[in-house]
Formats: C-alpha cells, sequence, structure tokens
C-alpha cells in the first residue's frame, strides 16, 4: 500500500537524520529535538507497521527513496557550520509533508484502521513541526 510505505519511508529517514544530528550538532537543543524526533519516529514507525499487520497488509521493510538518500548524504557532507541550518531546512518540508499526507489518509484513506493510525501520527508530527520552525527562527537569528 502506497500510503504505508511513504509514511515509514518518512519514520526511517526522520530516525536516519535524527542520528546524524545526534552526532554532528553542537547545539543542545538540536540535540534534544533529534532525540525526541528518534523516539517519536520508532514509535510512529512500528505503529504503523502493526496497523497495516491488523489489516491483513504485510509491508516490506521501508527503504530511503533516492530523495531521502540524497537529503542523508547532505547532511553527513555539510560543513560543521552548516550542519544545524542544513538539517532544520530539511525536518520542516520533511514535516510538512508528513503532516499533509496523515491529514489526508485520516480523513478519505479506505482502510479504518490505518485511517485511525494516521489520525494519530498528526498531533506528534505538528509538533515536530513547530519545534523545528522555533529551532529554525533561532539558528537563523530571525
Amino acid at each position: 500500500m502506497a500510503y504505508v510505505k511513504a509514511v515509514t519511508t518518512g519514520d526511517l529517514y526522520e530516525i536516519n537524520s535524527s542520528q546524524i544530528a545526534l552526532q554532528r550538532s553542537q547545539d543542545a537543543d538540536v540535540r534534544q529535538f533529534a532525540s525526541r524526533l528518534i523516539d517519536d519516529h520508532k514509535k510512529t514507525l512500528a505503529k504503523t507497521m502493526d496497523a497495516a499487520a491488523k489489516s491483513g497488509l504485510k509491508p516490506s521493510p521501508p527503504l530511503l527513496d533516492d530523495g531521502f538518500t540524497a537529503s542523508i548524504n547532505e547532511l553527513q557532507t555539510a560543513s560543521a557550520a552548516d550542519f544545524d541550518r542544513l538539517y532544520l531546512g530539511q525536518q520542516i518540508p520533511a514535516h510538512r509533508a508528513a503532516f499533509g499526507l496523515s491529514s489526508y489518509y485520516a480523513n478519505a484513506g479506505d482502510d479504518p484502521n490505518l485511517r485511525r493510525n494516521a489520525k494519530k501520527r498528526s498531533n506528534p508530527i505538528n509538533r515536530h513541526l513547530s519545534a523545528a520552525n522555533k529551532l529554525s527562527k533561532r539558528i537563523l537569528g530571525k
């Protein structure tokens, strides 16, 4: 199912990119944000896979697509001075897209288990987006 693949791939990206942030960021607030994302996205990934299984689906473990792989590569090669700006700059559109996808599926999805899961995903995603925006404003000095 396309929805499950899209959201679990997004979760995997969030986990991987945030693990890089834990290693590379020099900002305590960014590292705390990254840690929260790892924890939350591991949970949403597991819950989505469980919801899919309850619906009789057998989704493959998520793999990063070319776009997410390129984003990960950018983070790995970013200069220390640019890292936080780049990381947060990736998180904002990624969370906007995830929120849009989950909101759409929560309202129009065809599977009841996955619709409930999509509704539950929206609050953490919205919290992450708000936190990323706040951090980005501070990091960019705006």
